[in-house]
């Protein structure tokens, strides 16, 4: 597991619209295990926490799958969808491609390894120098780490320093809501996120979030919605593609869960 994951504020990549982007601590990404094993569920938390991670495929199939791919994008409400980031992800060894255009006929490619956070990155493919490469490698991985969470964080509940907490004043008949803390890992750790549990399916309705720092503003809010189904190999497979907040939505859609990864995705910047 990777514990560096934090909350902050990013740029997407065009328009330069500043969207919560989060990076929570304790969250960083799976690995299967030969066996799965499943974690003990001592409180009610758990038993919603572990409903949601089952609406989502359940941890038996989400160990075994493999090639994950996405878009991470934003679209302004009224306004167009703006240029994202393409990921594509290897779970098992860790290999990865991020692709960006940040404005203009530039494309950045980063191929590195997601726990060595060693790689390469390229300009219009061509490799650029290693100091710049040095900077963009450690853009690309916070972009990993928060992309992947605005797509993930169902099947998350459980990754180390996640403190799960129900909360009995929130929820009503039709929703159980979860406040998630984290202990001492990643780098703001005074993140606090509350998710809204629908009871009847088990799927994320909504969350709300207070950074680190921001305590006395009120909480962001968005809405989890456009729901889709895969049938993998590994098994069934369930991810929101839209989170409809209040200036827009933002989307983690075009996903992809090839058996196979298209050839050269990780190995060549122009495909």
């Amino acid at each position: 597991m990777l514990p560096d994951m934090h909350l902050l504020r990013f740029l997407l990549p065009a328009g330069l619209v500043v969207v919560p982007a989060l990076l929570a601590a304790g969250c960083g990404p799976s690995r299967p295990e030969a066996g799965v094993e499943r974690p003990p569920l001592e409180t009610y938390a758990d038993s919603v926490a572990m409903r949601v991670y089952e609406a989502m495929g359940g941890p038996e199939a989400w160990a075994r799958l493999r090639y994950l791919g996405f878009e991470f994008a934003f679209q302004p409400e009224g306004g167009e969808r703006r240029p994202g980031r393409k990921h594509f992800w290897d779970r098992h060894t860790g290999a990865y491609r991020l692709e960006w255009t940040p404005g203009g006929d530039t494309t950045y490619v980063a191929l590195f390894d997601v726990d060595t956070r060693d790689g390469t990155v390229y300009r219009n493919g061509a490799p650029v120098d290693s100091a710049e490469a040095h900077r963009l490698l450690q853009t690309a991985y916070r972009s990993f780490i928060n992309d992947t969470y605005w797509l993930l964080m169902p099947v998350k509940l459980f990754d180390p320093g996640v403190n799960r907490l129900h909360v009995p004043d929130s929820s009503d008949a039709g929703t159980d809501v979860l406040r998630l803390t984290f202990g001492p890992v990643g780098l703001t750790p005074g993140d606090t996120y509350w998710v809204y549990v629908d009871r009847a399916s088990g799927l994320v309705r909504h969350w709300a979030f207070v950074l680190q720092g921001r305590e006395n503003q009120p909480p962001a809010h968005w809405d989890w919605a456009g729901y889709e189904t895969f049938e993998t190999p590994a098994g069934t497979i369930r991810l929101a593609t839209r989170k409809v907040g209040a200036a827009g939505t933002l989307l983690t859609d075009r996903i992809t869960l090839p058996e196979r990864p298209p050839e050269g995705i990780f190995t060549d910047p122009v495909l």
